[in-house]
């Protein structure tokens, strides 16, 4: 049995097959996005060891590591903060999950309660661009340099 060769248009239409596949997988890989995680988002296996009324500082440390940030006039409410984020192709960053949970502690270091914060519990706070005015004297850019002249000795 002979094969004859391929003819150059059945050729060209292989090759524009190929590519045309080519271009579709790549496009598809690249519509999977960038995705960051941050602070600490314990899983719901390790929280399943800490029980309210029964674990200590040192357990809930020991489940699922130090706490992202301890309570500012409370020390006894420790903070663990996630944050999800996805970046597709040349899109903005976007937030896709906002997690906080709080551990509230007695005075003697026994867990409880443990409150859940998800986005809609959650305030975004706003950055302002304004400065804060210090008193004194404001001096010129030829003050500061002609200012120290002849206060030092030579």
């Amino acid at each position: 049995m002979i094969f004859a060769a391929p003819t150059p248009q059945a050729l060209r239409h292989r090759l524009k097959i190929g590519v045309s596949v080519g271009v579709l997988m790549l496009a598809l890989t690249a519509c999977d996005p960038k995705v960051a995680l941050r602070g600490n988002a314990p899983l719901e296996s390790r929280l399943e060891q800490i029980t309210v009324g029964q674990s200590t500082k040192r357990d809930v440390v020991a489940a699922i590591g130090t706490p992202s940030t301890i309570g500012t006039f409370d020390d006894n409410v420790w903070y663990y903060m996630s944050q999800r984020r996805e970046t597709w192709a040349f899109y903005p960053t976007e937030v896709t999950e906002n997690q906080v949970l709080a551990f509230h502690f007695d005075e003697s270091g026994m867990l409880q309660t443990i409150d859940t914060y998800d986005e809609e519990a959650l305030t975004e706070v706003n950055l302002q661009e304004k400065e804060t005015p210090t008193s004194g004297r404001t001096m010129s850019i030829m003050e500061q340099l002609f200012g120290n002249l002849g206060k030092f000795g030579t």
